[in-house]
């Protein structure tokens, strides 16, 4: 599960809620999470050091260069931990891609792994539970929780977006 966690945060366009789901389903939503949450940090870290060693043309095979220009609010390097922390924290935001781009910023290593990984926490955790209670065959939870998670991330997506259209202007 740790293997499999890490490679879809290296191979970006695979997304993650699935594998978080049957992480729950197979290992209980406590054990589930831990699990995903190394693996992710573990990809973070592949994908981050690697985007440091190589730059631009590294990160540019993952990430257009159109998509990178969209992403300049994280060169404020004064906003850039709250920015991350608010993008991992939302569910629906390019958390893969942001671990690419965030290699060629001038975030460390450890606080990007503190702050994605600590925001990333209720997305999983919510995923995992939604697993566990369809392994324990409780779907009437299962589905209160998918629902809770879906009307959550749309409410946190739309003022992300909101937000950013109002930078942009």
């Amino acid at each position: 599960m740790i293997g499999i966690s890490a490679f879809q945060i290296i191979v970006a366009i695979i997304p993650g809620e699935p594998f978080e789901i049957a992480a729950g389903y197979a290992f209980g939503w406590l054990w589930g999470a831990v699990l995903c949450l190394i693996g992710t940090l573990l990809g973070q870290t592949v994908v981050f050091l690697f985007a440091k060693k190589f730059g631009m043309d590294f990160v540019e095979i993952f990430v257009s260069t159109e998509k990178i220009k969209e992403m300049n609010f994280l060169k404020n390097n004064k906003k850039l931990y709250m920015t991350t922390f608010f993008i991992f924290l939302i569910p629906g935001t390019p958390k893969d891609v942001i671990s690419y781009v965030a290699g060629i910023t001038p975030i460390k290593l450890v606080p990007f792994l503190l702050v994605s990984g600590v925001a990333r926490i209720p997305s999983v955790v919510s995923s995992t539970i939604g697993g566990c209670c369809l392994g324990l065959k409780n779907y009437t939870m299962a589905a209160a929780v998918f629902i809770v998670t879906f009307i959550t991330s749309g409410i946190l997506f739309f003022i992300y977006k909101k937000y950013e259209k109002k930078k942009s202007i």
